[in-house]
């Protein structure tokens, strides 16, 4: 006799399409062992950027602090839009005339990697990956414009992904040895920053 379900299995299974579910297509890799990792002493449940409790609000406040913190130190102004429209930060110069550029940033807790084709539309965009926002010792920062960042793609191969060509974004969580080492390139020191800036026209 099948045994009745629960109120709440019930529940459970209307959410979920479990028709092209396969029984144990894990089972043999389970039975040849699994291992759990105990971290010592009790986890820091009040850490706000923790990460898997990420904040996503505090990470973008975090990440734009850090990113405001090294523009300035290269000796740029910097200025927020009241509405976020694709740019997050507005850099600019005022010796020599009057330059600014537009800023989207993407931060993360770990070494991100992302590209929307919608940011091709907005001209001179440069595109800030703010890397380690919770660690400021290991917090880092690749400028990239939408150009260099789609070479990339194409470096390493997601630009023929389904996610780049049916639905123009890719994303990558944390960035490998080999992506990192293309991303390097972009990499700012103060004088990176002054390079890589330079009035349009």
């Amino acid at each position: 006799m099948k045994t009745q379900m629960s109120k709440s299995e019930s529940e459970l299974r209307s959410q979920f399409d479990f028709s092209k579910a396969v029984r144990g297509k894990f089972h043999e890799r389970y039975t040849k062992g699994n291992k759990v990792t105990l971290l010592a002493g009790e986890p820091d449940v009040n850490d706000p950027l923790d990460l898997e409790k990420q904040d996503s609000q505090l990470v973008e406040i975090a990440g734009k602090h850090l990113l405001i913190s090294r523009l300035v130190a290269a000796g740029f102004e910097v200025a927020e839009p009241l509405r976020d429209n694709g740019i997050d930060l507005i850099v600019y110069r005022g010796d020599n005339g009057f330059t600014a550029w537009p800023i989207q940033m993407k931060a993360s807790t770990q070494e991100s990697f992302s590209l929307d084709t919608k940011y091709e539309k907005i001209p001179n965009l440069l595109i800030a990956y703010v890397w380690n926002v919770n660690a400021a010792e290991h917090g880092d920062v690749r400028l990239l414009t939408f150009g260099e960042a789609l070479k990339v793609m194409e470096a390493k191969g997601y630009a023929k992904t389904d996610s780049w060509t049916k639905n123009g974004y890719y994303f990558v969580q944390n960035a490998g040895s080999e992506l990192k080492a293309l991303l390097k390139l972009h990499g700012m020191t103060t004088e990176q920053w002054r390079e890589k800036i330079q009035p349009v026209g």
